[in-house]
């Protein structure tokens, strides 16, 4: 045999190499197949990842005393969605509100924005108790607290969290700004607040300005949160005759006192004031009970408005129908903070959004930056002092606004207090 006749392949050899080639081939296609599929497998799943929605929690009343400002702060965030066009970091924004009802409740609701919905914030909360009743959590669980409505001290105070901001006003600021007015009225006080912690805070914040001033405190009452009666606290205050009456009272409370208060023919005899007031409240006790001198965070009219937040009010008017009321402000706000953040950052991570926030200003909101202090993360601001329109012919138009806060050369910083005064021990993220 030739030696080049050895080397040719048999008939059975050059079968079995055929089928060799075969399956290498059909393996290259298998795996060029696969990688084909994985190709718009994967394009699919990030497109699913850029649909998810960005949740922010809403933790407000939709019951209750304080249900109307529920409703205009779930109204206020709303338009904070739109101006974003309704999505950020190319993904849809999606509000989850779930109610407020009492500390207890909003404990679940809390737990439950964040265990099941998955929100990478949350904002709002009406009422202090309900507030200081979650800040352990949104502390614990690190995720972004924007408290948006209470006012009690200790929120950005003693019980302040790295993981915790608030947009409304403390009563150790709203206290200072409506003391100066109200003291050339006389120095015989009678208080009446309502029984949970901002009440009582609103009630020593004051006091403390009062009795240092060398007044005095004819009474003092605290009425159950939804009290529906207020003539035996209105009797009382008739019969002490005070220079002046402070009501550490909100939402329906402070419209059936206004209403009771008018009844018995006291509107205009007694000056009124309360720790902070919210427009609904007043529009709900009508023209004729409606009284009194107060610390304001906003207003929608007046000369310290700003193109931007005339713009919200515009907004806000064309969508709901009316103009926007404080709470509707302070979660437009809250809610534009928490999408800033997000926007900025490229991130929903809890505490690249708290180093954001804790050096970002924000600018044309009002007549000076506003920002959130980094040591106490509470919201500094100027504050208004209004009073209530001598004779109301607009129907949603109450208040004249006469000062803005501080004053007299005094800074913001000043204003809302020094570390020492303030007692906020924020701690590591």
């Amino acid at each position: 045999m030739k030696l080049d006749e050895q080397s040719q392949p048999t008939p059975a050899e050059q079968a079995i190499s055929r089928r060799r080639a075969l399956k290498a081939i059909g393996r290259v296609g298998k795996a060029a197949a696969a990688g084909a599929l994985l190709q718009p497998l994967g394009l699919l799943r990030a497109a699913a990842e850029a649909a998810e929605p960005i949740r922010i929690g809403v933790l407000l009343p939709k019951s209750g005393t304080y249900a109307v400002q529920g409703s205009h702060g779930h109204h206020g965030a709303q338009i904070a969605v739109d101006d974003f066009g309704g999505s950020v970091l190319a993904r849809p924004i999606e509000l989850v509100w779930e109610d407020e009802p009492s500390p207890q409740t909003s404990v679940q609701n809390m737990r439950k924005l964040i265990e099941e919905r998955k929100v990478a914030a949350i904002q709002g909360g009406v009422s202090s108790g309900d507030i200081l009743a979650v800040m352990p959590i949104a502390l614990r669980r690190r995720v972004l607290l924007m408290a948006t409505g209470p006012n009690a001290t200790e929120i950005t105070g003693k019980n302040c969290n790295r993981y915790t901001f608030r947009v409304d006003l403390p009563n150790r600021v709203t206290v200072r700004t409506v003391y100066p007015t109200l003291s050339k009225h006389g120095k015989r006080w009678y208080f009446v607040v309502a029984s949970y912690a901002w009440g009582i805070d609103a009630y020593n914040q004051m006091k403390e300005l009062l009795v240092k001033d060398g007044g005095t405190v004819l009474g003092y009452d605290q009425a159950p949160l939804g009290t529906t009666d207020f003539s035996s606290y209105i009797l009382k205050i008739k019969q002490a005759a005070p220079d002046v009456v402070y009501l550490g009272l909100g939402g329906a409370d402070l419209t059936n006192f206004l209403k009771q208060f008018h009844e018995i023919g006291l509107t205009g005899k007694i000056p009124i004031s309360s720790p902070i007031v919210n427009d609904s409240d007043l529009w709900a006790a009508g023209p004729e009970a409606a009284t009194g001198t107060f610390p304001k965070l906003w207003n929608y009219t007046g000369p310290y408005n700003t193109p931007l937040s005339a713009a919200f009010t515009r907004k806000f008017t064309a969508r709901f129908g009316h103009p926007p009321e404080v709470e509707a402000w302070q979660d437009w706000f809250g809610a534009t903070a928490i999408l800033t953040a997000i926007k900025e950052t490229r991130s929903t991570d809890s505490a690249k959004l708290v180093g954001f926030l804790e050096t970002h200003k924000f600018v044309g909101y009002k007549n000076a930056p506003i920002y959130f202090r980094a040591w106490d993360h509470q919201l500094i601001q100027p504050t208004l002092e209004v009073t209530v329109k001598p004779k109301i012919t607009g129907k949603y138009d109450y208040f004249n606004v006469i000062a803005q806060y501080p004053r007299h050369g005094m800074s913001l910083e000043a204003f809302f207090g020094t570390p020492e005064e303030i007692g906020c021990r924020l701690g590591p993220l």
